[in-house]
């Protein structure tokens, strides 16, 4: 068990993730969290817009009705 005055922030930074060797360490602040929330919102509408109009393909010609990469 380590000692309550061991502080983790002090030691060097290692990445989770060998392709994200910059990821950060600590949780990202409300502010920053909802900034980028805000950001992707628009991107939000047009991934459910694509879905619901793949759906509907799907439901009215089945299967064959994708483009081969995405049977």
């Amino acid at each position: 068990m380590k000692s309550p005055s061991h502080d983790t922030l002090l030691e060097p930074h290692k990445a989770q993730f060998a392709s994200a060797p910059e990821q950060a360490r600590k949780a990202a602040t409300v502010e920053d969290a909802l900034a980028a929330a805000a950001e992707l919102k628009s991107q939000v509408g047009k991934v459910r817009q694509f879905a619901r109009e793949r759906r509907a393909t799907l439901a009215k010609f089945g299967k064959n009705a994708l483009p081969p990469e995405q049977r």
